[in-house]
Formats: C-alpha cells, sequence, structure tokens
C-alpha cells in the first residue's frame, strides 16, 4: 500500500511553466503556476516531475524546490542541465505543462526560537538552500550563506542574490571568484574566526557533507543535511534511496524520500556510500 500522504489529492498536478532564465553556466530557473503546492512547500521539500511523454522518460525526477510563493501561486526550480529530463526542462518555453508530484519529503526543522545559522551549499546544493534563506530572513532569523562551486561561471551571478536581498560568501575551487577551496573551506573560515550559529544546515556532495558533519562536529553544533539522490518512487515504496545511518548498536537505513531528504548529519553514515 502507498504511503498515506500519497492519497491526499493536491500532490498531484499539471503545472504551466511561467518563466524560464539561464542563471549560470547550465543552470535554469523555472518559475511555476502551481496553486496547491505552493500552498503547501516548505524548505527542504521537492517535487518530482515528469518532462516528456509518460514512457520516455519512464521515471520521475526529483527537484528540490528552490522558492514558493503561496499568494502568487507559484514555486520555482533550480535545475543544472546533465541529462535527459533537465535538458528537457531547459529546452521547455513559458506556457509549456509540467506534471508534478509534491510537494513531496521532511524539510529542515522550523526554528521556533531566534537562533542563528550558517547554510552551507555546494554547487546545485544551492536549491532548496536558497528557499530557507529566504524564509529565514523573512522572519528576520541571522542567517549566513555559504557557497562553493567549481568555477566561477558554475554559479550565478550577484544579480541572482541582490535581487532577493541575499549576500552570500563564495568559495570556488580554482579561485576565480571569491575564496579559493570550496564550501566546506568556507564554514572552516567562518568557525575559526569564533562564530557560533545555533544549527548548521547544508546541501550538497556527500563529501562535502561528510565534512561539514565533522566540523559541526567538533563545535558541538547540530548539522541537518539534505541527501541528493535518484528516487525512482519518491513516496517511500520501493527502497531504491536507502541511506545508511547508526542507531545506539546497530546500522539502518532511511528513506531519502520519505524520512528525508533532511536528515540529523550526526546520524548520516557518510563513510559507507
Amino acid at each position: 500500500m502507498l504511503p498515506d500522504h500519497n492519497l491526499i489529492p493536491h500532490l498531484i498536478h499539471q503545472c504551466t511553466l511561467i518563466e524560464i532564465n539561464k542563471v549560470a553556466e547550465n543552470w535554469y530557473r523555472l518559475k511555476l503556476q502551481a496553486p496547491a503546492a505552493a500552498a503547501y512547500a516548505e524548505p527542504g521539500q521537492f517535487v518530482h516531475l515528469r518532462a516528456g511523454s509518460a514512457s520516455d522518460p519512464l521515471l520521475r525526477r526529483p527537484f528540490s524546490i528552490h522558492n514558493a510563493d503561496s499568494r502568487a501561486n507559484e514555486i520555482w526550480l533550480l535545475i543544472r542541465v546533465a541529462g535527459k529530463v533537465t535538458s528537457a526542462l531547459a529546452g521547455l518555453s513559458p506556457g509549456g505543462i509540467i506534471n508534478i508530484l509534491g510537494p513531496l519529503g521532511t524539510g529542515f526543522p522550523v526554528p521556533d526560537d531566534e537562533g542563528s545559522a550558517l547554510l552551507v551549499a555546494g554547487g546545485i546544493g544551492l536549491a532548496p538552500l536558497y528557499f530557507l534563506t529566504l524564509r529565514r530572513q523573512a522572519a528576520a532569523l541571522p542567517t549566513e550563506l555559504l557557497l562553493g562551486g567549481l568555477t566561477g561561471n558554475a554559479l550565478p551571478d550577484d544579480s541572482f542574490f541582490f535581487r532577493d536581498g541575499v549576500h552570500p560568501l563564495i568559495a570556488t575551487n580554482d579561485g576565480s571568484r571569491g575564496y579559493r577551496g570550496t564550501a566546506a573551506d568556507l564554514l572552516e573560515m567562518r568557525l575559526q574566526s569564533g562564530i557560533r550559529p545555533t544549527r548548521i544546515f547544508a546541501c550538497g556532495p556527500v563529501s562535502m557533507l561528510a565534512r561539514v558533519v565533522e566540523l559541526g562536529r567538533n563545535c558541538g553544533l547540530p548539522v541537518y543535511v539534505s541527501l541528493e539522490s535518484f528516487l525512482a518512487c519518491a513516496v517511500g515504496a520501493c527502497l531504491g534511496c536507502a541511506f545508511p545511518f547508526k542507531t545506539d548498536d546497530h546500522i539502518e537505513y532511511r528513506r531519502v524520500c520519505r524520512d528525508g531528504p533532511v536528515f540529523s548529519g550526526e546520524e548520516a553514515c557518510f563513510e559507507l556510500v
């Protein structure tokens, strides 16, 4: 039997593409008219999307919700072209129809206090953390976004962020923009400067997440990670996205799509993947 939340009518719907913009090399931002999804979306959740016919490609693809506006009935997706589905999405024109399932998954914990946070994004891991950044800024919560990429061209330019009042600290592997290094290097630098946020949020490659969790652990800070995975069913039925976590005395596997994609980083067994 499918999970109960599959029976909620708002989960499956046709959306109209309102706007699509290229924001970096192979990166595109899509604005969708999606009233039901916009009404329910929370930072860290995702939609399971179909582009093309029902059989090609056969399986849907997951995309983090980049932003949502329930008053305007809109959601945004941030994609990086890397295959058939993302190429198809990048080639769409306004007015095109996209079938989505969502919002799905467990998002970032919403703080009930005024604690500060460092958000660490590696590459396209920016997508869910940008939504969280905007939500926290709207609540006047102290928030700092750290973003890493391979090169300057592989990341959106300053205007992408400044229009929303976001001012990230940026690092690139080749030093062509911002600091030379990675997003995790930025985090280490900020922690060494004496900054102690209430919590750390991160999304990006597994190797980056493992280091972010270690840095947080060394400072006694809780770290929440958003895991990236190929999701076949996206509702917890197929178990294809199971990820190892440690409990008191054993390893258990949790579903990225249903139990996550956001988890406590301290429990994730990055060394086993």
